[in-house]
């Protein structure tokens, strides 16, 4: 596999060329670190060497076009609803309730009336194919689905694809969670999505904050490279650009690699279900502990595994979250394993259950951001019109939405999640 970007940023900063250009670092601790000099090509426009990467990265995860992301899957989010809206003309998107907060940013930015689809389980991506279906009229620009949520559960993408090309809608799909599938044969868009969505940085070695935009059909990419530049900084970084352009060449290459650190997660994750430890189901690439069944909260049995050496992606009320990567050491496996069946059992703890909660709408999420707001207790803002967008981080998704009216349950559960103060509506 070529790398056309990094080939490029050795040979410049080989030539010993004067760099009177930008960044000021004059790359004397980043060599690599450049801006769109002669050669370099422009990311919003990419004719040159990005675009050589791109394509490199297209064909490997099977889609028209990629279109590379220097600010995380949330540019890419951005843009694959803003090129959505510019495709279809509607400003009507169908979204799983328990989407990533840049779903409802975008949705401020663009002015997006978005009409949810609730699942059975609060905080859960699952929601059915009718439910979908349901949810779909003339004003439907997208559906927009979650690929993996944060503890691992996942959508029925190819039924949903399904409902979606019966009635001409696009499907978007936030893949975040789900770049490692390049691997595994059940990526979004083999499955159908129309656009994905995928953190490069949560399971591939990727440096933070670099993402895809992948398109499955290339009558998207005008209005996909557009709508990034609507979003995206005008100065991406180069040294991201390098490392998604040596991570093509690792998907190349690496792939026996890849799929041996998968199946080391199944094999960890069967040998602590035979040692008695609890687990969630979850996806390929991570392992979810449930906690209250051990005799924990979340945060207990986090602080448990971080004493003895590790550290866990997410530590909640019920569960601990362990993300893993494609590249994650052979050593860690054994540590992990060790770690979780040597910490004690004790009498399973009561976590009480969140329900779905349906807040009512009383004005679109834009006018509600915009409005004049104040910021109250959450207790004293039962009744009131969210005007904000607070979310637990991880996993950075909102109980109420601007717009919404907050009831009692909803208040109930932002306390929960810790949230004591929200902005609302100073009508």
């Amino acid at each position: 596999m070529k790398t056309p970007i990094h080939d490029f940023l050795v040979k410049y900063a080989e030539s010993g060329n004067v760099r009177a250009h930008m960044p000021g670092g004059k790359g004397i601790e980043y060599p690599l670190d450049i801006t769109e000099i002669n050669g370099a090509d422009v990311l919003y426009e990419s004719c040159g060497i990005i675009r050589e990467s791109e394509r490199n990265t297209a064909g490997l995860f099977g889609a028209a076009e990629t279109c590379y992301s220097c600010g995380g899957a949330t540019l890419s989010i951005q843009a694959m609803l803003a090129a959505a809206v510019s495709l279809t003309g509607k400003k009507t998107i169908a979204a799983g309730r328990y989407s990533h907060k840049s779903l409802i940013n975008s949705a401020v930015l663009l002015g997006l009336n978005v009409k949810w689809i609730y699942p059975d389980t609060f905080l859960g991506a699952d929601i059915r194919p009718e439910d979908v279906e349901q949810s779909i009229d003339g004003d439907t620009a997208a559906v927009f689905v979650n690929s993996v949520d944060y503890l691992g559960g996942q959508s029925d993408i190819a039924a949903i694809s399904e409902v979606c090309k019966k009635h001409g809608v696009l499907l978007l799909a936030d893949n975040a969670h789900g770049a490692y599938k390049v691997f595994t044969g059940d990526h979004p868009l083999s499955l159908g999505a129309d656009m994905t969505a995928d953190s490069a940085h949560k399971t591939l070695p990727a440096i933070t904050g670099t993402a895809y935009l992948h398109l499955a059909d290339s009558a998207y990419l005008s209005a996909a490279k557009s709508a990034m530049s609507l979003f995206g900084s005008s100065s991406p970084s180069y040294l991201m650009l390098d490392s998604l352009d040596l991570c093509a060449k690792y998907i190349a290459e690496e792939r026996e690699s890849a799929l041996r650190t998968l199946e080391r997660v199944r094999e960890l994750k069967a040998e602590l279900i035979s040692a008695g430890v609890p687990l969630y189901p979850s996806d390929d690439m991570r392992i979810t502990v449930d906690a209250a069944a051990m005799g924990y909260t979340g945060e207990q049995l986090g602080n448990l595994i971080r004493a003895k050496g590790a550290e866990c992606e997410m530590c909640g009320n019920r569960y601990a979250v362990l993300l893993f990567s494609v590249v994650q050491p052979e050593k860690d496996f054994a540590v992990l394993s060790e770690i979780l069946r040597s910490i004690p059992r004790t009498e399973p703890v009561e976590i009480r259950e969140i329900p779905v909660i349906r807040p009512e709408a009383a004005m679109t999420a834009k006018e509600a951001y915009f409005s004049a707001k104040k910021t109250v207790s959450v207790k004293e803002a039962v009744g009131m019109i969210c005007a904000g967008i607070n979310s637990p981080c991880p996993p950075c998704v909102p109980i109420v939405y601007p717009g919404e009216v907050i009831s009692a349950e909803a208040a109930e559960a932002m306390l929960y999640y810790g949230i004591t103060e929200i902005a609302c509506c100073s009508l």
